[in-house]
């Protein structure tokens, strides 16, 4: 096989991340995390759109399939939950990959991937070995496989035949110091990933101010210059969920400084949808048709200091969207 087994069973993880906030891996969060994200993959494979997203991710390539033969996991069925943690990114790193990044996040972003399913160890430890000529070792009882090249390559680690944590080798060996210790992460954080675990399928938190993140190279010029502007550069945190089904429910929930500048926040928002509609189709720039379509029944709330908005999408509408999209806006790891 061209790629190591250690490399797809961390492409799988990474590709399917969009989990309930099981207590053990929230454990080996790292404690200045700042951003997590998680889907309740039972859920998803109990949906249409979980079922197409799942699909479109793991693919169905004759390689995954001997993949699958070999290490005797099937990341369409064999995983139960997923958490993805970051504390940031590193403003020194935001060009440059750095080693051990994790695959699938922004240049700089380094952070854990943790799972509960049911994995074979020794098949996968086997072909980790033997195809991908990584170490195995025994780190606080979990297995650990390893770059024995290279330590700050990505590392992975299985406790039991239940649980994985993959990221880089210093933060996967302190997350396993930490999984009998209860979590530390900041508590609005931890508050915020309790509500939105248990009501929605899949969902991110962040508290990083939102002139941490960027709009993308695809970005529309205007949307991109507004993006950086003041107005968002007063949000201090963001969080979102999505509820599958027949009707799928996309929410966001945005915190401004203060009242006023949560108005103001609700204004722009309303602005740069409409500016999305009208530049639309044309230089090849603008947003998709599809895109456009989902932005006109966009609900925008102020309350407080608290900014929400909301869009409801028939499961079809947004398969067929997401079908349509030129491969790199595509979600990571869709094969469509």
């Amino acid at each position: 096989m061209r790629h190591t087994a250690f490399a797809l069973v961390l492409g799988s993880l990474v590709a399917g991340s969009l989990a309930a906030a099981d207590p053990q891996l929230m454990n080996m969060i790292m404690p200045e995390a700042k951003v997590v994200a998680g889907i309740n993959v039972i859920s998803a494979r109990n949906s249409p759109f979980g079922t197409f997203l799942l699909r479109q991710a793991t693919g169905n390539s004759g390689e995954m399939q001997k993949f699958i033969a070999a290490t005797g996991f099937n990341p369409q069925t064999d995983l139960d939950e997923i958490l993805v943690a970051t504390a940031g990114t590193d403003q020194a790193a935001k060009t440059d990959a750095t080693p051990g990044m994790i695959e699938g996040t922004t240049a700089g972003m380094k952070g854990l991937v943790l799972a509960r399913g049911t994995f074979n160890i020794e098949k996968i430890s086997t072909l980790a070995k033997t195809d991908g000529k990584q170490k195995i070792e025994k780190y606080q009882d979990a297995v650990l496989i390893l770059d024995p090249k290279s330590k700050s390559a990505s590392a992975m680690a299985f406790v039991g035949t239940t649980m994985v944590v993959a990221g880089d080798l210093a933060s996967v060996r302190a997350a396993l110091d930490r999984r009998t210790t209860a979590s530390s992460i900041d508590p609005q954080l931890t508050s915020k990933v309790n509500s939105l675990s248990n009501s929605q399928d899949a969902w991110a938190v962040s508290i990083l101010p939102f002139s941490s993140f960027n709009a993308g190279p695809a970005a529309d010029p205007t949307i991109a210059g507004a993006l950086n502007g003041d107005i968002f550069k007063k949000i201090t945190s963001t969080s979102g969920g999505i509820k599958f089904g027949p009707q799928v429910l996309l929410s966001t929930e945005m915190v401004a400084a203060d009242e006023k500048n949560a108005n103001a926040l609700g204004d722009v928002v309303r602005f740069l949808a409409g500016m999305a509609s009208m530049n639309a189709g044309g230089s090849g720039k603008g947003a998709p048709a599809g895109v456009v379509a989902l932005l006109q029944g966009l609900t925008v709330k102020s309350e407080g200091n608290v900014v929400n908005l909301t869009i409801t999408i028939p499961e079809e509408q947004l398969e067929g969207l997401i079908s349509s999209m030129p491969s790199g806006m595509k979600p990571a790891g869709t094969k469509i």
